[in-house]
């Protein structure tokens, strides 16, 4: 067997460890099933995970953002687990907006966040050589500064790179003193599992302090990231399959679609199951697509614990290989990517 990248780890945070590998669910705190949660209604996906990150992108236009800044991130949510703050570098991105990179970092204290982002300029394929490397310089200039600044605050150096060795060389760029490293420009090639396993192998290899990867987890990316050594990736594919009305399949792993159109749903052992049925999941309010979310969410938290039994007992491979056989494709093709590239190296 080709021995993983990953050992079993602890991430310290002054709201507590996360045991690694973990997926970390992410709140959209502008989206309107959030006030649900955060109003403590029902449990949160907070309730459920070791951990939660929400994006400073989100937070800013949100009705609540003043109690956020004034009360901290924890006590809105009701949580005295970790929180993570990211800058929303990606998102303003999109918009063609930025932030001053010291407001950023001033926002993240406000909140009292676990552990902070730097704010970034991530890269996008295509994009000429020009303006890539304008971007690079921009991202490892805004985090060299927001370390300098940071205080007692963990916080973690956004990452990017077209090439392996780009990113091995921005790395190096950083100051030292960060607490770990979030790998970003990730989504555009989300599916692309040959290219990320060779820029997250490259990563691994160059640092053993905490990874983190951002926006690209689904199943297959799961078992592939935690394979390849990344401690935390997040995850809001269980709230988005839910917005369509989408059922994660609680052996299979694939979704389910078209609700609407089923009879039954396949028999699942999570609590939101054995209390609410398919009519239950299928209404046109924000508390049927709750639960729908809580499902899936489930479905991911399970599957993130055997992953980490598996660690713990050096059968990782053995336990992907036997997920690859679930009806998910796309499982063993991430797998087998991930593996070439260890087996490369060696």
């Amino acid at each position: 067997m080709t021995e993983p990248q990953y050992k079993p780890g602890l991430i310290r945070t002054p709201h507590g460890r996360i045991r690694t590998p973990a997926l970390i669910p992410v709140v959209a705190a502008s989206y309107g099933i959030w006030d649900l949660w955060i109003d403590g209604d029902c449990i949160a996906p907070w309730d459920l995970s070791q951990a939660t990150i929400l994006s400073l992108y989100h937070i800013l236009p949100y009705k609540r953002r003043e109690r956020i800044f004034s009360e901290g991130i924890h006590k809105a949510l009701g949580t005295k687990r970790p929180v993570w703050l990211d800058s929303g570098g990606f998102q303003y991105m999109r918009k063609g907006a930025e932030l001053d990179p010291m407001d950023v970092l001033g926002y993240q204290k406000m909140a009292r966040s676990d552990v902070a982002v730097t704010f970034d300029y991530p890269i996008t394929p295509g994009l000429d050589e020009q303006n890539k490397l304008l971007r690079l310089e921009r991202s490892i200039s805004s985090a060299n500064m927001m370390l300098e600044k940071k205080g007692d605050m963990m916080l973690y150096g956004a990452i990017h790179g077209s090439t392996p060795r780009e990113i091995v060389d921005y790395i190096g760029c950083l100051d030292d003193g960060f607490d770990g490293f979030g790998i970003g420009s990730l989504v555009p090639r989300k599916s692309q599992y040959a290219y990320l396993s060779g820029i997250i192998s490259a990563v691994r290899n160059r640092t053993d302090k905490p990874l983190h990867a951002f926006g690209i987890t689904g199943f297959p990316a799961m078992y592939a990231l935690s394979y390849l050594g990344i401690d935390t990736f997040d995850s809001w594919t269980y709230l988005v399959a839910a917005s369509f009305k989408e059922y994660i399949h609680p052996e299979k792993l694939n979704r389910i679609k078209r609700l609407k159109e089923l009879s039954s749903l396949p028999e699942c052992g999570c609590p939101v199951c054995q209390e609410h049925g398919l009519k239950d999941f299928v209404g046109p309010d924000s508390a049927s697509e709750m639960l729908l979310a809580l499902h899936n969410l489930y479905v991911f938290m399970r599957e993130m614990e055997n992953v980490r039994e598996a660690v713990s007992r050096n059968e990782l491979e053995e336990y992907i290989m036997g997920k690859c056989e679930c009806g998910n494709r796309n499982i063993s093709i991430a797998f087998r990517e991930a593996k070439r590239v260890i087996e490369e190296k060696k």
